[in-house]
């Protein structure tokens, strides 16, 4: 019997076998989500001159912008430790030291 496509997955790939996302950080999308709400509500309130709106959207779009270079950043870092930690796994064992022979 041949095999199926569940089986070997799309164009020969293999199949997905787990959610990978929790090892590579926290998504950034949500810190640019934040950040477009904000400038959404500065253009709001500043086109009906709601400086008090226009300030939260200050506010919002800035910690947007915190949360999305933080999540950059936190992702970076787990992906590096993750590559570390394979390229260790496949690394040979170092050699052992020996003396020079003495003539």
């Amino acid at each position: 019997m041949a095999p199926s496509i569940g089986d070997q997955g799309v164009g020969g790939e293999p199949t997905y076998a787990g959610d990978e996302s929790a090892a590579e950080g926290p998504d950034p999308v949500i810190g640019a989500g934040i950040t477009l709400l904000g400038i959404f509500l500065m253009g709001t309130g500043g086109a009906r001159d709601a400086h008090y709106v226009f300030d939260f959207g200050v506010l919002t779009a800035g910690l947007g912008a915190i949360t999305f270079v933080l999540f950059v950043a936190l992702s970076a870092m787990k992906q590096r430790r993750a590559r570390q930690v394979e390229d260790d796994d496949e690394a040979p064992p170092p050699a052992e030291l020996h003396e020079p022979p003495t003539a």
